[in-house]
């Protein structure tokens, strides 16, 4: 009697978590990834002027929400459109997002692996990646990821990393790749699961 009992806590107490969890990806992908958004672009400080990559895009979440920010800039996103994480995922639906957010004429979006990324050196005044770079399967191809983007940055150029894990690694390349002010933020719990954001600055010429 007292074994039954203790497994029907123990299933109450599962299902109670499990409803738990459900609540939070809810009100996670309703309303706090828009506050998530935009604490990521606020860390950027951008102008208006710049010309931003997006790695991995996704649907365009903080790709549109770029765009807005730059109207005398561009926002260029990048992904493989892997279907296992977001249904529709595709360069279509991506532009369409954009079209629809009235931000067609500043946005572009590439094809292609952020471990080598199709894009010239210097090609960047920043970049982001939100959710992403976690990803990529195998430590060293995470920092094959990190390098590509220190890489394709000007010089002086910022990025902003949000991800549930691996961000140690991150900043750890980062600063290999001679990127300075790099910093780990707090954990954020306006996503499920709760993320935290790496953000660096690569050298300016005069540095």
């Amino acid at each position: 009697m007292s074994g039954d009992l203790g497994l029907a806590y123990t299933l109450q107490i599962f299902g109670f978590s499990l409803v738990i969890a459900a609540s939070l990806a809810f009100a996670s992908s309703r309303f706090g990834k828009l506050h998530a958004r935009d604490r990521i672009l606020a860390r950027l400080k951008l102008r208006g002027d710049e010309t931003v990559l997006d790695v991995g895009c996704g649907h365009g979440l903080l790709l549109i929400a770029a765009a807005k920010l730059l109207p005398c800039g561009r926002a260029v996103g990048i992904d493989l459109w892997s279907q296992w994480e977001q249904a529709d995922n595709s360069r279509e639906a991506t532009l369409r997002n954009a079209a629809l957010e009235g931000v067609e004429d500043r946005v572009s979006v590439h094809d292609g692996d952020m471990c080598k990324l199709p894009f010239g050196d210097r090609s960047f005044d920043a970049a982001l990646a939100h959710f992403a770079i976690h990803n990529v399967h195998g430590r060293g191809r995470r920092r094959e990821a990190i390098r590509e983007i220190v890489r394709t940055l000007k010089q002086g150029g910022q990025v902003a990393i949000s991800d549930i894990f691996s961000l140690n690694l991150y900043a750890d390349e980062l600063r290999k790749s001679d990127m300075i002010d790099v910093e780990i933020s707090g954990r954020s719990f306006w996503t499920f699961p709760p993320a935290r954001t790496v953000t660096a600055k690569k050298r300016s010429q005069s540095a």
